[in-house]
């Protein structure tokens, strides 16, 4: 009866241990900006974005390092070190803290503001734990971005 309870807890090992080898990439996806503070010279901005986990085990987002343009114009970038669980076949958001200077941006986020739609790309490497196994993947994702109406 041993051998048949090792022989068990090694197979769910081994099976936990392969799911990391059948990985698809998740996906990010910016969903909208909010400004935390405007000065002079730069703003604190807050990207949410959402993390849509394609694989049919959950993953951890370990860390984020990214750069984010806006109308074509780098807007900041840096790291994300706050680790986020996406579940299985699922989706949960990540806030991206940006600041910007506004003479990188010249104007981008006024055009935004003031309810235009804005190109964006955001890219850069995300360190994600998928069953046993860490992998690193390079990102790259472009869309617009449309302001809420109030």
């Amino acid at each position: 009866m041993e051998r048949w309870n090792g022989a068990i807890l090694l197979c769910a090992l081994l099976l936990a241990g392969c799911a990391g080898l059948f990985f698809e990439e998740p996906v990010i996806t910016l969903k909208e900006i909010h400004v935390q503070q405007l000065s002079l010279t730069d703003a604190s901005l807050v990207f949410v974005a959402e993390i849509r986990n394609p694989n049919g085990y959950e993953l951890r987002l370990k860390s984020l390092d990214y750069a984010v343009h806006l109308g074509g114009r780098e807007a900041g970038g840096g790291s994300l070190e706050k680790e986020v669980t996406v579940p299985a076949s699922s989706s949960a958001p990540v806030e991206i803290p940006v600041t910007a200077r506004f003479g990188s941006l010249g104007g981008v986020v006024k055009l935004y503001l003031s309810g235009r739609e804005l190109p964006y790309r955001i890219e850069g490497k995300a360190l994600v734990k998928a069953g046993l196994f860490d992998r690193t993947f390079p990102f790259s994702r472009t869309g617009t971005l449309s302001p809420k109406k109030s």
